[in-house]
């Protein structure tokens, strides 16, 4: 049952039919249709755990900590004035979840997910609820930067720039596999912190879909296809957002994925899409190098020619919690050339990975992949 009947996302922005964003957002219509029945799933998704109201209250939480007003009222609106408590050791142990996710993506550990276990969650309801979090940080930031190309006159101080985040610095993984220590280029592989599903369990129609997008033989994805449905729907997501022709060059959409990865510090992700972005523009290999070689602490937006420059700032800018992307993030990239829609695909390009950094953090973890094993 949707919750609404509209897009929601066009509702917090105001944004009118005969925009030039309205229009832009028409030619990525997958995504924007997407977004709408991700929130609807997640949402209306039955779980011991969580509740219609927990779930909102949460969703506030993780609003206001990513920096996106606009959602955070809007989830406040939803609570009607009830505010559950979260008092139980159940709900303690998620909000501490919650709370590092959010904020600080790399500080999450298999202890945390441990926690939720020993309080009572079941591995179906942990997967909702670390969807609910990735999902409202990516849905916070999809908003607040069609907000800025939306409206892109208004005022605003001059940012700080963005610097790398810390990574993984434990040479051994869970399981005790090695454990990537340094930003790579090579294939990993990746490891649950909890049982993912067999596929033999899987549906004759949840089998179909895993099989044709590639994702059968994944634990991650199997891990996901606890809620096949949601894993489904943020697959098109990714599809359209990475895969479409025009607008945003594709090499331009991964490297900005891989900035993304690297203010959250994970390192499977930027593996995946650095390698990417080098086989789409092997012009470029340099540039995506010295984005991986960054040390933690140091400038991401530097060293590069002004276009990309400009691309990385605004990527990791709208990636900061709290976000701290502005008008002039958007002005720049406009007086350089880029188009409503080429804009467009970077906003989304970069939100998307908040989504997708903070589920893989928080869910497992990367291991290396030895020649023994391949």
């Amino acid at each position: 049952m949707p919750i609404l009947n509209y897009d929601l996302v066009n509702a917090l922005i105001n944004l009118t039919p005969e925009s030039t964003l309205a229009e832009a957002r028409k030619k990525r219509l997958n995504t924007t249709e997407n977004t709408q029945a991700a929130f609807e799933a997640i949402f209306s998704a039955p779980s011991t755990q969580l509740t219609g109201d927990v779930k909102f209250l949460l969703a506030r939480c993780v609003a206001e900590q990513t920096g996106s007003p606009a959602l955070a009222d809007f989830y406040h609106q939803l609570l009607a004035q009830r505010s559950p408590a979260l008092d139980t050791p159940a709900l303690k142990a998620a909000t501490k979840y919650v709370e590092t996710l959010v904020s600080h993506p790399k500080q999450t550990h298999y202890q945390l997910i441990h926690s939720l276990i020993e309080s009572g969650w079941n591995e179906q309801d942990i997967i909702l609820l670390a969807q609910l979090v990735t999902f409202v940080t990516y849905q916070a930031r999809l908003i607040e930067g069609l907000k800025l190309l939306h409206d892109a006159s208004a005022t605003s101080n001059q940012a700080e720039p963005i610097t790398a985040g810390p990574w993984n610095n434990h040479p051994l993984t869970h399981q005790g596999r090695p454990s990537p220590v340094a930003f790579t280029q090579e294939q990993l592989g990746w490891e649950a912190w909890l049982q993912a599903r067999d596929k033999h369990s899987l549906t004759a129609d949840e089998a179909q879909v895993m099989k044709k997008f590639g994702q059968l033989n994944s634990e991650y994805f199997l891990l996901l296809a606890h809620h096949s449905n949601i894993l489904e729907i943020r697959t098109m997501i990714d599809r359209d957002i990475f895969y479409t022709a025009n607008g945003l060059p594709r090499w331009e959409r991964e490297f900005a994925a891989a900035v993304v990865s690297k203010v959250n510090g994970c390192i499977y992700c930027a593996s995946v899409h650095a390698r990417k972005a080098s086989q789409y523009a092997k012009d470029r290999q340099t540039d995506v190098a010295r984005l991986l070689a960054t040390p933690a602490g140091d400038v991401l937006a530097n060293g590069y020619d002004a276009r990309l420059t400009a691309i990385t700032d605004l990527a990791a800018s709208l990636s900061a919690t709290p976000i701290q992307a502005t008008p002039q993030h958007v002005n720049t990239l406009r007086q350089l050339g880029l188009t409503e829609l080429e804009l467009l695909d970077l906003i989304q390009s970069t939100a998307f990975f908040s989504w997708a950094n903070r589920l893989m953090l928080s869910l497992g973890e990367p291991f290396e992949v030895t020649q023994d094993k391949e």
